[in-house]
């Protein structure tokens, strides 16, 4: 019995320890040069750079295979755009997805498609 009662006396001083210099720690109290160290500070998230506008420069293709794939390639793309578009999008999403099929669209009308 003298056993089990000196355990549970060393367990609640610990646990009280423990608690009081918790409790002690998030005071605010001067912190010396190691401790400030030690301390990582709070990461601001990062700044996302402003969105920029696309621009998509084709070059027409001399032959016509190059032409047809060029054409096929964007088509695809606009397509991509289309099924991106069926998805549930932010208004902001949404805007730039239509932005970008409409420019893929006037590419494809550069190259009579």
């Amino acid at each position: 019995m003298k056993e089990g009662s000196a355990l549970l006396i060393a367990l609640l001083l610990a646990v009280a320890i423990a608690y009081w210099s918790d409790h002690y720690r998030l005071v605010d109290s001067p912190q010396t040069e190691r401790e400030a160290d030690a301390r990582p500070s709070p990461a601001l998230p990062p700044a996302s750079p402003p969105a920029a506008p696309e621009r998509l420069e084709v070059v027409v293709p001399a032959d016509a295979a190059s032409r047809a794939a060029l054409c096929e390639e964007l088509l695809e793309v606009i397509r991509g755009v289309d099924s991106a578009l069926q998805l549930p999008q932010s208004p902001a999403a949404v805007e730039q997805l239509t932005t970008r099929r409409r420019m893929y669209q006037e590419k494809r009308a550069t190259l009579d498609c």
